[in-house]
This record gives C-alpha cells, sequence and structure tokens, in this order.
C-alpha cells in the first residue's frame, strides 16, 4: 500500500484528465476555424456590420440634439421634425411620386412582359432586349436629357410643338411633380418586366384555357387568370419600384429642386449643407429606414400565407397569343416605351453634346466636338471624375463578387438555424434610399482617415448594392445543388479544392453578370455619392451635377460618355449569357 504521501504525490504529478468542457471547446475552435465555416461566416458579419453601422449611427445622432460639442440625448429632432410644414410637404410629395410611378411602371412592365412573353407581336425577340436598356442608364442622365426635350421655352418637344403645329412653347413641363413621375416610371419599368417576365414564360396556358371555355372574355381572362397569378412577381416589382423610386434623389434632384420642389431625399440633402442639421436629417433616416422594414416584413407575411403555383406536374408547351389586328397595337405600345425611354432621350443628348450653344432646336451647321474635347482632355474635374468612378467601379465590383460569393455560399451551404433571418436582414440595404444610407455612414465615419476619401465611398456602394450579388449569386447555387460538392468531398477533395475546381466553374456565369450588374450600377449612382464626396473624390455623376450650373454642352458629352460605358457592359452582360431573366 502507498502511504497517504505518495498517494498526495502520484495525485499532484499525475497528469489531469482532459475535461469535457475543455474537448468541446477545442472541437468546437477546430470545426469553426475552418475556412468552409470561417470564410463564408466572416462574409455574413461583414455584410452585417454594413447593414448595423449606418443604421446604429443614424438612430444614435437621431437622438441627440443641442450644439456640436454639447450634444445631449433627447426627442427633439423628431419634435422639431414634426413642427416643420415643409417636411410634411416633402413627405406629401415623395408619397405621390412613389404611388404614381410605381403604378406606371407595373402598367408598362406587366404590359411589355406579356407582350414578350405570350404574344406574336413582330420584332419580340429585340424588344426583349431594348426594355431592359433603361435598367442599365442612369436615372439622372434620363432626366438631365428630359429636360433638353421637355424644358419650357427650351425643350426641343416643346420647339417641335411651338413650330409644326403652332402650339404654346411650354406645352410640356418637365420640372413639376408630374415629370418626376415620367421619369421615374421609364426608369423603373424594367424592374417590374423583370420580375414578371419569368413567370409569364413558365405559366400553364391550361390556366387561361379553361377560362376561355368557360365563355370568358380576352379582358375577363386577363383581369381574372392571367394578372391574379401573376400577383407574386408583381407584388415584388411593386414593391421595389414604389421604396427605390421614393428614395430615389437623382430624378427630383434634377427635376423637382430647381422649381423649389422638395421630396425627402431632396430634404436630407438640403439639411446636411451648410448650416447642417445631421439631427433632424437623422430623424428623417431612422423614419425612413423603419419604413423600409416594415414593408419588407408586410410583403414577405403576406406571401406567406397565399399560394400562387402557375407551374404544374403536367408538361405542357408554352402557347403563343394570336393577338391578330391587335399585334400592331401591342407593337405600338412596345415602340412608344423604347422611343420615350431610350431613343428620345438619347437623341437629346447627342444634340446638346455636339451643340455649342443649346436654344432648343439642333444647329446642324455648327455643330462639333468641342464638348467632349474639353471634357475628356482638358477639364479637370471631368477627367478626375472618370478616373475616380473607373477605380471604384471594378474595385468595388470585384470586392462585391468576393463577399456575394462567400455569403452566397452561407446562405445555401451552410447548417446555421439563423440562416434565413440572415438573409432578411442582409436584403435590408436594397430598400434604403442611398442617401440615407450614406447619411449613415457620413455620420460614423466623419471623423475618421476614411472621410474625404475614396473609400468611404466604396463602403457606401458595397453596403448598398451587395445584396443584388449575394442573391443573383444565390440563385445559381440553389440551382446548383450540393451532389457534386458531396461527391468531390468524398474522393478526398478539401473544401477549398472543391470550391475551386467544382463550384466556381459551375457558377461564373453568375459571377460574370454580378460583376458587370455591380459595375454599372457603381458607374451611374449619385444618390450614395452626394454627401460623401469631397474635392478630388468626385465621381461622374457628382461631376454632371456641379457642371449642370456651368454648361448644359459638357453635361450631355459627360452623360454620353457615362452611356456608352453603360451600355459597353450592358452589351458584355448579354454576351456572357448569364441574362438576369433567367435567374
Amino acid at each position: 500500500m502507498k502511504s497517504a504521501q505518495g498517494l498526495q504525490a502520484s495525485r499532484h504529478f499525475a497528469p489531469a484528465a482532459p475535461s469535457v468542457s475543455g474537448s468541446r471547446g477545442r472541437a468546437w475552435a477546430q470545426r469553426v476555424l475552418t475556412p468552409q465555416i470561417s470564410l463564408p461566416g466572416i462574409a455574413v458579419l461583414t455584410g452585417l456590420a454594413l447593414v448595423a453601422t449606418p443604421f446604429i449611427a443614424t438612430v444614435v445622432r437621431s437622438a441627440l440634439s443641442g450644439p456640436e460639442g454639447d450634444l445631449v440625448l433627447s426627442l427633439r429632432n423628431f419634435a422639431a421634425l414634426f413642427q416643420d410644414q415643409r417636411f410634411y410637404s416633402a413627405l406629401g410629395i415623395t408619397v405621390v411620386t412613389g404611388l404614381a410611378a410605381t403604378i406606371l411602371s407595373c402598367f408598362f412592365g406587366l404590359a411589355l412582359a406579356w407582350i414578350v412573353a405570350r404574344t406574336d407581336t413582330p420584332g419580340r425577340s429585340w424588344f426583349d432586349t431594348l426594355n431592359l436598356v433603361p435598367f442599365f442608364l442612369s436615372p439622372f442622365v434620363g432626366a438631365v436629357s428630359w429636360t433638353y426635350l421637355a424644358a419650357p421655352n427650351a425643350g426641343l418637344l416643346n420647339t417641335v410643338v411651338s413650330r409644326y403645329f403652332s402650339g404654346p412653347a411650354d406645352f410640356l413641363n418637365i420640372f413639376s411633380v408630374g415629370g418626376v413621375i415620367w421619369v421615374l416610371a421609364l426608369f423603373y419599368t424594367p424592374y417590374v418586366y423583370l420580375f414578371l417576365i419569368g413567370p409569364m414564360r413558365r405559366m400553364d396556358p391550361a390556366l387561361e384555357d379553361a377560362a376561355r371555355v368557360h365563355g370568358a372574355g380576352f379582358g375577363h381572362m386577363v383581369r381574372h387568370v392571367t394578372a391574379p397569378l401573376m400577383l407574386p412577381a408583381l407584388l415584388s416589382g411593386a414593391l421595389i419600384v414604389f421604396v427605390t423610386s421614393a428614395g430615389l434623389f437623382d430624378v427630383p434632384l434634377a427635376l423637382a429642386s430647381p422649381r423649389a420642389i422638395n421630396t425627402i431625399p431632396t430634404t436630407v440633402y438640403s439639411m446636411v449643407q451648410y448650416p447642417s442639421d445631421y439631427g433632424k436629417a437623422a430623424a428623417i433616416g431612422v423614419m425612413v429606414m423603419a419604413v423600409t422594414v416594415f414593408f419588407a416584413l408586410a410583403q414577405r407575411a403576406y406571401l406567406s400565407r397565399r399560394s400562387y403555383a402557375t407551374v404544374t406536374g403536367k408538361g405542357y408547351r408554352p402557347r403563343t397569343i394570336q393577338l391578330g389586328r391587335w399585334r400592331y397595337a401591342a407593337l405600338a405600345l412596345e415602340l412608344f416605351y423604347v422611343t420615350c425611354g431610350v431613343v428620345l432621350p438619347m437623341l437629346a443628348l447627342i444634340f446638346v453634346s455636339l451643340s455649342t450653344l443649346w436654344t432648343g432646336w439642333p444647329d446642324f451647321a455648327r455643330m462639333s466636338l468641342a464638348n467632349f474635347d474639353h471634357v475628356l482632355f482638358n477639364h479637370d474635374l471631368a477627367r478626375r471624375a472618370l478616373k475616380n468612378s473607373l477605380i471604384i467601379a471594378v474595385l468595388g465590383a470585384t470586392i462585391g463578387v468576393l463577399l456575394g460569393t462567400l455569403q452566397s455560399y452561407y446562405l445555401q451551404r451552410g447548417r446555421g438555424r439563423l440562416r434565413t433571418a440572415m438573409d432578411s436582414v442582409l436584403s435590408l440595404p436594397l430598400g434604403i434610399p442611398g442617401i440615407i444610407l450614406g447619411l449613415g455612414i457620413l455620420i460614423f465615419l466623419i471623423r475618421t482617415p476614411l472621410y474625404a476619401t475614396l473609400w468611404i465611398i466604396l463602403i457606401a456602394y458595397i453596403a448598398r448594392f451587395l445584396p443584388l450579388a449575394t442573391r443573383g449569386i444565390s440563385a445559381m447555387l440553389l440551382a446548383l445543388g450540393g451532389d457534386l460538392e458531396e461527391s468531390a468531398r468524398a474522393s478526398g477533395a478539401s473544401w477549398a479544392q472543391t470550391v475551386r475546381v467544382i463550384v466556381l466553374p459551375l457558377i461564373k456565369p453568375a459571377l460574370v453578370a454580378a460583376w458587370l450588374m455591380l459595375f454599372v450600377i457603381f458607374i451611374r449612382e449619385l444618390g450614395a455619392t452626394i454627401l460623401l464626396y469631397a474635392q478630388g473624390t468626385e465621381t461622374i455623376s457628382v461631376a454632371m451635377v456641379i457642371l449642370g450650373e456651368q454648361n448644359f454642352g459638357h453635361v450631355a458629352a459627360l452623360a454620353l460618355v457615362q452611356t456608352l460605358m453603360l451600355v459597353a457592359a450592358f452589351m458584355l452582360f448579354r454576351l456572357t449569357r448569364s441574362s438576369i431573366l433567367e435567374s
């Protein structure tokens, strides 16, 4: 027998048995620190930070009032806002323009999608592409071009009315609430079209046949069969159009602000100008963000309670509807939209950019390339803006696709229980107006070295538009399934090898499409930039705003250069055969 001292010594020097909690901790660390878990997790945390940071900064600043350096917690900013009649006026105009633009966009989008997908209208394949062109153009450029078309006494269309129809020279007035609604509807119709064209092509025509057999007329069938079945896609498109158009800064700045007509975004912009009132601006931002979250939750709850099955298990072939004489009416509607959304704006930009002095009518004898020469080679602001936009677009699109790919992998391949909630939170920036998100980032980073650099603009762009890349790539991953990856892992391939050899090549079309999409949006974005730029960090859109106060010809020339860049990206997008219609 061992003595008591020996037992104590043996206990003292014996190796300690591993604890259960220690083993679990090491196992958890080994599992979490693998690239398969850590890299997508870091991307998701980055996305959450990009969402939460401007939101929290805006909420905190809205609750602080008083002079700078002596801020106190209170609700004075909200109280002052609700006592300001300008706020109510801006709110009313914002709601009216958003609702009207949404209704008009839904009409155009539903009609154009039905014409292309279901009818025998001539030129459908061409219109399938042309209907998307306004989606890739800048709404600000569209608004500027319509000022050249419909400005009182100086617009090209007003000049035509005056010269050839003996009408008044101010027959059209684009500087109005109606003008804002018209331009917003033209440039947001493709959003509704994209939501509807896929379901239109996949809908079982037997549902319409049943209605016709029971005596339903064409109009009755469209109202009671086709339109209700398109309701989920139509509602999704309408919600996005309303939230984004109501929160758009570009078009009201060009068409409403010159006549002292303010919307919520332009009101926020004016509050941040000297003398600034960040508290009231932040209070508006908090309310806009709250409304955005409410609409997103309401849409999700509404659609989750209803069934809209349009594709059955039976085999069928989508049937083309023979319109007869009405096919020419459908063709006329297509031509009207493409003319107003693409042809006329581009024609106006070309005429103005080639004119030394724009008076409402092109002087062909005096046209020259002087404006392009000045903008591209002699104007420091324009050349700097082109360079900055290209840097931000290329770098931002690359970072966005990288983060979007990792986030998509987490959302589609991860095992976490919070994936659905994470997906909802990560998608929130899509509904937040750019100027509101830019305000939050400005409040958060204004006292850091990032302020007044290109990096703060890059952060704002990625924060707002990263969900677009994540959604597109997630759709491709969802369609891909996990069998090939499981086979590769069973054969001994590591996660990195599986992703590099199998996953990335198969989702390459979605990656290219997402990169080009972000590139296009970053080139044209204005709302998220207008509060963040400083001298030396101007982008193309900001340069056009500045030049708009100096020379119309220079603005038109720079707008055409930006448009050519966007059209080139659009053509590359189509050549990749990774059309967003398939996602």
